[in-house]
């Protein structure tokens, strides 16, 4: 791991994520790339070397003291972490499109990121960026809510184990050896899905058995919905993290069937590690 991306909106949630990611980039020798991005008027246009061009001077102004402003505030951020490199970019445009582009062209390894979740409508029809983030990211993303003050001992890995997934298990594994961590494989059964616990015993053995995975338990967990299990179940456990695999479902499918990784998102208090599913 080299390069992790930690974005910021200033907001508190996006502080705990620097912090958690600068305790990965020490453990990790990485290097922390922090992006803030900023919304600037319509007719204002702001190119990467800082100048501003718009047709209206007042707009000008505004533009340019919003760039000063987030240029002091990322530069206190970055002084606030010490034995980590950290480069401060300030990009203008949308939050998701330019993440996305940081992505796929700086080889980020992993995104930290803060969340403040989202529910009711707000969830089904606009969605988090972080949501977006988690759904079509190409690498790991960590979505965090709240300060992660210990360290992560017990990690939650909930799944159907229904298909073969190797590229996520082998970045599954890779996490909960960075972190040393007890991984804690769960099925969650509900009554709308419900199944044999032999036939899930034996799926998740095969499983473990197949990946070779060590330091690790088994359980199967009955609840009402798979989002609530997975919640009760690392509660009862006491987790340090979530893990699970998202489908990147897009478009009408994703409206109608929504993810449970991005409910997870939304809705857990502990830190969620999700990777995209690969067709």
């Amino acid at each position: 791991m080299k390069n992790i991306l930690v974005p910021t909106d200033f907001s508190k949630q996006a502080k705990y994520a620097l912090d958690f990611a600068a305790v990965i980039a020490k453990k990790a020798s990485a290097k922390i790339k922090l992006v803030h991005v900023l919304e600037v008027p319509s007719s204002s246009s702001l190119h990467v070397t800082g100048e501003v061009e718009s047709d209206d001077p007042m707009e000008k102004i505004f533009t340019i003291k919003l760039i000063e402003s987030s240029e002091r505030r990322m530069a206190e951020l970055a002084a606030s972490v010490s034995g980590v490199k950290v480069e401060t970019h300030i990009h203008s445009g949308s939050p998701f499109k330019v993440l996305t582009h940081e992505i796929n062209d700086s080889n980020v390894d992993l995104v930290v990121m803060g969340t403040s979740g989202s529910s009711g409508i707000d969830e089904l029809t606009v969605g988090s960026n972080a949501e977006k983030m988690v759904r079509h990211s190409t690498c790991p993303v960590i979505t965090v809510k709240s300060p992660i003050t210990g360290e992560i001992k017990d990690i939650v890995f909930a799944s159907d184990f229904a298909e073969d997934q190797p590229a996520l298990v082998e970045q599954l594994k890779l996490l909960q050896t960075f972190f040393g961590a007890k991984l804690h494989v769960v099925k969650i059964n509900t009554p709308h899905d419900f199944h044999a616990s032999h036939d899930d015993v034996v799926n998740m053995d095969t499983f473990i058995k197949k990946y070779k995975l060590e330091n690790t338990s088994r359980s199967i967990y009955n609840d009402l919905s798979e989002e609530e299990g997975i919640m009760h179940y690392a509660n009862d456990i006491k987790a340090d993290l979530i893990a699970m695999g998202t489908s990147g479902r897009t478009g009408l499918g994703h409206f109608f069937l929504g993810s449970i990784a991005e409910d997870i998102v939304n809705h857990a208090k502990r830190p969620v590690w999700t990777y995209r599913l690969h067709k």
